[in-house]
């Protein structure tokens, strides 16, 4: 008896180092190069100082943009950003990491379903294909909701897809428990996703399992996905989330679900409209050299008369069936349900990536060229790491310049002053201040265009009162500098903008000079004295 134990022990501590360094390599080799680049404009900017605010206001309910109510998006990023911030300090690399999770979660969601129903070669030829897509590398280092989303959507289809193949039926009855510990998990990462982005965490998740089921003729497992189990997780986390922001501010529930979700999904207004073939394109071009790898060995199999489904593998032939399947559902689920709407955004089809890592493998095992696999692997790193670097010291010179701000003798009794632009990133690179004052003309705004003084607009009407106290034309500037003569103001904005809205900055010398932008120091009296010019 004990040697038995022992035989089974020795697998098993194996299997677990191997799970552990996966990990381990995994995370280290998306956080290498995190550092490297300056935060980007908008988005990075956006999300990086909303989570910022949040945790200097201790308000964990509500985002904030500018210090209004922000309801684009859930709280998720904001909420591990924000700890990230607190724990390690203000850098880039910390407001990055929730998409590093999501990446790192993806991958180690895939590596665990084909480990367990595949074998641990695929899983881990998988695994890296994913994480060395230049897509997938260099989104988890861009601070924003998409890949952190990917992360959850693929920890709820794979979590679901292992509780699917666990309810077995023998003689009418499923044998064993694990799926319901499956399912539960389907149901949190659904609600993670969900606080992530909304609802299309549980939409898209919903329609893969279901067309999966279907096309597998899983009959008899068709109710799991309305089983409690799956449905009482997403309740119990995402539900106090949204019962919180309703409560405290009353147009929460059109503005998130209506006008975020599906006027965004079925309008023509925002931004980046596109083609419909955009994403097949981008995933093409951005998945390289592993999609060109890819095609190749798929017509090496096609000339060979190989199909990809007859590799002999550890698992049962109808384990490998139904994965592929599922991956083939998963991939045209995405990437058809984000080409429909007129708005394409580069990061939506990232939860495509991980069924598209599994094809990889599977074409290039039919084709029988698993040697080439490591150059290929080498190949793709390298251009990840060039890409990295590229776009951390050539392609953004300008945006490396804001880290500059931190040089300036700013106080926190200072006020930042932003003219006719929404400078994201700014209050990322200077202490705690007062929440910035943004001037331009806010009775033309468009209220049809998607940018930031939209975002602004609509933020305002959540708070009425403490946006006309943010969002100043150049009269309300005046009067307001008239108000707090002895206050220095760091003024940002371009010198047209400068002209228009603050004309006492005409003989002023600039503190700082970042590309065709520019930071002006000086007393608040000075502009009362001045006037505006208007």
């Amino acid at each position: 008896m004990n040697s038995l134990a022992s035989a089974r022990a020795v697998p098993a501590r194996v299997a677990w180092s191997i799970q552990v360094r996966m990990a381990l390599l995994l995370a280290l080799w998306l956080l290498a190069l995190a550092w490297l680049r300056p935060l980007s404009d908008p988005d990075e900017g956006r999300y990086a100082v909303a989570a910022l605010q949040m945790l200097r206001s201790g308000d964990w309910v509500t985002p904030a943009l500018n210090g209004l109510p922000f309801f684009h998006k859930p709280p998720l990023y904001y909420w591990l950003a924000a700890t990230g911030l607190q724990v390690a300090g203000v850098h880039e690399w910390v407001a990055r990491l929730p998409s590093l999770l999501g990446a790192w979660l993806a991958a180690m969601s895939l590596f665990a379903l084909l480990k367990r129903y595949a074998s641990q070669s695929v899983a881990v030829a998988a695994a890296v294909v994913l994480v060395t897509m230049p897509y997938t590398y260099l989104a988890a280092q861009y601070a924003n909701m998409d890949m952190l989303l990917a992360g959850c959507l693929t920890a709820c289809i794979c979590s679901a897809a292992m509780a699917t193949l666990e309810a077995r039926q023998a003689s009418g009855r499923i044998r064993g428990m694990a799926w319901m510990g499956w399912l539960a998990a389907a149901g949190a990462w659904a609600g993670l996703g969900f606080l992530a982005k909304g609802l299309i965490a549980l939409v898209l998740p919903g329609m893969v399992w279901a067309l999966w089921l279907v096309w597998d003729r899983r009959w008899r497992q068709w109710w799991l996905p309305l089983h409690a189990a799956a449905w009482l997780p997403v309740l119990l986390i995402a539900g106090p989330w949204v019962f919180m922001a309703q409560e405290r501010h009353s147009g929460f529930f059109h503005y998130f679900f209506v006008t975020q979700h599906f006027q965004r999904y079925t309008g023509s207004s925002f931004n980046n409209p596109q083609p419909w073939w955009f994403y097949g394109a981008v995933i093409a071009l951005a998945a390289l050299p592993w999609t060109g790898w890819a095609l190749a060995a798929g017509w090496r199999s096609w000339r060979r008369k190989q199909r990809a489904a007859s590799v002999s593998l550890p698992a049962t032939q109808a384990f490998v069936q139904s994965l592929d399947r599922l991956m083939l559902v998963w991939f045209a689920v995405i990437v058809l349900f984000f080409s429909v709407p007129h708005s394409k955004i580069v990061g939506y089809v990232l939860p495509a990536l991980p069924p598209l890592a599994y094809a990889v493998v599977r074409l290039v095992q039919a084709a029988g060229w698993q040697r080439w696999g490591r150059h290929t692997a080498a190949l793709a790193a390298l251009l990840c790491v060039a890409l990295a670097v590229a776009l951390g010291t050539v392609a953004v010179p300008a945006k490396a310049q804001w880290r500059a701000l931190r040089s300036l003798p700013v106080q926190s009794a200072d006020r930042v002053v932003m003219l006719e632009h929404l400078y994201y990133e700014v209050p990322f690179y200077l202490p705690a201040m007062a929440d910035p004052l943004v001037v331009d003309d806010w009775s033309t705004e468009d209220q049809q265009a998607d940018n930031w003084k939209k975002e602004l607009s609509d933020a305002a009407q959540f708070a009425p009162q403490l946006g006309s106290r943010v969002l100043l034309d150049a009269q309300s500037l005046q009067a307001y500098a008239c108000a707090h003569p002895q206050q220095r103001l760091w003024v940002v904005g371009s010198a047209e903008a400068a002209q228009r809205q603050m004309p006492a900055l005409a003989t002023a010398a600039a503190a700082l000079h970042l590309g065709s932008t520019q930071v002006w120091q000086l007393q608040a009296g000075q502009a009362c004295d001045r006037g505006t010019g208007r």
